[in-house]
């Protein structure tokens, strides 16, 4: 029972509340229209905090190990002052201040929050470390689904049902289809909305009372430095692999759409609905698929290379219009699988002492491949023209990456 209030409960509080960043799609919109700014130029305040996400995560690691209950707090009180902050930034018209908020505040306290519960769960689960961190990494995921059903309510029954009932969402609630102020006191609601489970979080998080120090391979524990990370091998290769997987998801994600609707695909609106309905589940289920199936391999990390064949082979499909779909929810759970299985192959070669702080730098290469991803997407699409030469780039990153985990793997690990 301890291990249920002590670390997954407050794990699954904190991350399905700082998920809620991946639902800035839904506001963009309103936001644009009543601040008078293209939906481009809102829309940026995402890629940003994605950026200020793994920047978070990098830099502060050390907090997360010395003190979890600080560095959850801090996390909270970032992401909660970044929500007060764009309501702010709304309400004055100001794109400075929507991206100080969304931007810097949302995206710093989200990747806080993202690592500090994971090395806890890893401690209190040692005989399924992958399951563990996984947990609080797939309800990061449910955290956008949360959103959206807060802000436009949900219902079910009709108008033939003996028993229909309707719960109406911020946006009725504050009337936004009306224009005025109401999507800025939706920011303001959604952080009285998070904070009460966030700081409780906060308060009930806590490690195990008997923590084995191990200093795994070559980072001694406790002078360890970062600079110590940009001269180590095997974290490079960690880091790389993350930023290619990362890059190429979000390569073909933001295109999804667009692609399925193309004459060559011919998909109907009711497939694409479905297959876009089913992405977080993919998703979802990806991470705790692989993170499961890794548990019970006798060298972890050749998940990496299951992950990475799977993802080139269903792309190398794809140059057949019509296989797009499948290879978006393919894509999806390979793509979660990423984030999900590293903490415990880095906890597999360091050991458990440091691994926060390695973690969170491996997670910066989540905030470069925010920026770079989804615009190298654009920019062959545009240079080589079609759909065809974004799948051809997909497949060669995913075989470079594969090329990558090779040698990853050949070093010592379990």
């Amino acid at each position: 029972m301890k291990r249920f209030t002590r670390a997954v409960l407050p794990a699954f509080m904190l991350a399905v509340s700082v998920g809620q960043i991946y639902a800035f799609t839904n506001f963009s919109t309103e936001i644009a229209g009543y601040i008078g700014s293209t939906q481009k130029e809102v829309q940026f305040a995402f890629s940003l905090g994605i950026f200020f996400l793994g920047m978070g995560a990098a830099f502060f690691g050390k907090i997360v190990e010395r003190n979890i209950r600080l560095s959850t707090i801090i996390g909270t009180t970032f992401f909660i002052s970044g929500l007060c902050v764009t309501a702010l930034g709304i309400t004055a018209r100001s794109l400075a201040l929507i991206y100080l908020g969304y931007g810097f505040l949302v995206g710093t306290g989200t990747g806080i929050i993202y690592i500090s519960p994971v090395k806890t769960m890893m401690l209190w689960f040692p005989e399924n470390k992958a399951i563990a961190a996984a947990l609080p990494i797939i309800s990061f995921g449910l955290g956008s689904t949360l959103s959206t059903l807060v802000y436009k309510g949900f219902g079910f029954g009709g108008a033939e049902s003996l028993f229909t009932m309707r719960f109406l969402g911020l946006y009725d609630y504050f009337g936004v289809a009306r224009g005025g102020l109401g999507i800025a006191k939706v920011f303001y609601a959604f952080a009285v909305f998070y904070a009460v489970p966030m700081v409780a979080a906060s308060m009930l998080l806590k490690k195990p009372r008997v923590e084995v120090q191990s200093f795994g391979h070559g980072i001694p524990g406790l002078e360890f430095k970062y600079g110590q990370l940009a001269r180590d091998s095997f974290f490079l290769r960690a880091w790389l692999f993350m930023f290619l997987n990362i890059s190429a998801g979000l390569c073909l994600i933001p295109l999804a759409k667009q692609m399925m609707k193309s004459p060559a695909v011919g998909y109907s609106e009711g497939v694409i609905t479905a297959v876009i309905a089913l992405c977080g589940l993919m998703n979802g289920g990806g991470r705790f698929l692989f993170a499961w199936w890794s548990d019970r391999l006798r060298r972890r990390i050749d998940i990496l290379l299951f992950i990475l064949s799977i993802s080139a082979g269903i792309m190398t499909l794809s140059f057949w219009p019509p296989m797009i779909g499948l290879a978006l929810l393919v894509i999806n759970a390979c793509y979660g699988a990423g984030f999900s299985v590293i903490p415990a192959i880095l906890a597999d070669h360091y050991g458990m002492t440091n691994i926060s702080k390695i973690h969170g730098a491996v997670l910066s290469a989540w905030g470069f491949a925010g920026l770079a991803g989804n615009q190298a997407a654009m920019f062959v699409k545009g240079r080589f023209g079609g759909d065809a030469a974004v799948v051809a780039m997909l497949v060669l990153v995913y075989l470079l990456n594969l090329v990558n985990v090779l040698t990853l793997r050949a070093s010592k690990t379990r």
